[in-house]
């Protein structure tokens, strides 16, 4: 029984290229400088120590693949398959290299070099995305066409050229390789250049999985959140469980002074939940600030000392310890959770401190772990 057939483009670029080095396979020798790159290459970027390594390898064994090329009429080539090759080959110093010369169209020229690309995995994202595009532009092609042209899923396509709708720092981290191809996809839930810019930040220092930058993108477009709060969120000033307690409050003005009794005071997450839950029950924000800290209204009422002493005894029967009230203890929590993405209460028992870090799955347990490492490595 014969082998299965590859589907798509990539079996249009192996039928290109001779099976047999024989006579009559059409290689012949051609000047390097007679070659010029593919007008319509999608790769931008080389690695020059893998190219110098290349052309090493290349000076002492010669070019062993014939580069793959289409003639002009002015005598000519442009390169359909091979760059890489034609780089080094240049750099080692040879006036001919070996060709297969084939015809071919203008999008099919395009076709070919983004396939050769994609197979070897020469392209960064946002190269292959660019090359998507013009596809989609040049030739009118859908991403339906395009994935069955290059082997790809239509979905995976489209994802990768949306890629090209980021900010342009955002852009640049992609090809530093700072962030993944996740993290922009993530970023891209949020329209505005500025606020994916204030993510990104936020992504980098913190070092953000993929999951928890959904997380907070998601949050950041959320209609129920005041822009005064998303925005406190993007900055990491708000992390994504006080931000879901805040969404319990569906007055706006109401919303807003709450999240400035989280903000000015320092509260953790815990005491942010409970906090929202009283306002969202109908207690004014102050009052319910009052009753969660009976020290920053001096403890004065009787419903205040009354509400403190309430919230004293459910943490009693649930086995928690209290928060504590320290300020400096506030900002360490808001310094935990903007580090690793994720809800950290630090509660004291005489002269025992205990730090808990609330992980949703394994994922966020290893990003944890990374962190550590990390910290300690350095």
């Amino acid at each position: 029984m014969g082998s299965k057939r590859r589907g798509g483009l990539g079996s249009g670029l192996s039928a290109l290229i001779p099976t047999s080095t024989s006579q009559d396979t059409g290689v012949r020798e051609v000047s390097v400088g007679a070659i010029r790159p593919n007008r319509s290459q999608p790769r931008q970027v080389f690695n020059e120590q893998a190219l110098d390594e290349l052309a090493a390898s290349i000076r002492e064994h010669g070019v062993i693949q014939p580069l793959i090329v289409t003639a002009h009429d002015d005598g000519s080539f442009e390169l359909i398959a091979g760059e890489r090759r034609w780089r080094a080959a240049q750099r080692a110093g040879l006036e001919q290299v070996p060709v297969l010369v084939r015809e071919t169209t203008p999008q099919r020229l395009l076709e070919l070099a983004l396939v050769e690309n994609i197979q070897r995995a020469d392209l960064n994202p946002l190269e292959e995305g660019r090359a998507y595009q013009a596809l989609k532009d040049e030739f009118a092609l859908s991403d339906d066409q395009i994935a069955q042209r290059v082997g790809k899923g239509r979905v995976a396509v489209a994802n990768t050229r949306r890629l090209l709708n980021l900010a342009p720092a955002v852009q640049q981290a992609l090809l530093d390789g700072a962030i993944t191809a996740g993290h922009g996809r993530a970023l891209l839930m949020i329209a505005q250049h500025e606020r994916q810019e204030a993510l990104l930040a936020l992504v980098r220092s913190g070092g953000l999985s993929v999951r928890a930058t959904e997380g907070i993108a998601a949050l950041a477009n959320d209609p129920r959140l005041e822009a005064r709060m998303q925005d406190a969120l993007l900055q990491g000033t708000l992390s994504v469980d006080q931000a879901h307690a805040l969404q319990r409050i569906t007055a706006g003005p109401t919303q807003a002074e709450t999240l400035d009794a989280v903000l000015l005071n320092g509260l953790g997450v815990r005491e942010t939940e409970r906090l929202c839950d009283l306002v969202a029950a109908g207690t004014a924000p102050a009052a319910a600030l009052g009753q969660l800290r009976p020290s920053l209204s001096g403890g004065s009422t009787p419903a205040a000392r009354n509400g403190a002493q309430q919230l004293a005894r459910a943490d009693a029967r649930s086995g928690v310890l209290s928060s504590s009230d320290d300020a400096n203890d506030a900002e360490i929590v808001r310094l935990f959770e903007q580090a690793v993405g994720t809800p950290v209460q630090v509660a004291r028992n005489g002269k025992s401190i205990r730090v808990t870090f609330e992980l949703f799955g394994d994922e966020q347990l290893r990003a944890l772990y990374d962190l550590i490492v990390r910290e300690q490595d350095r």
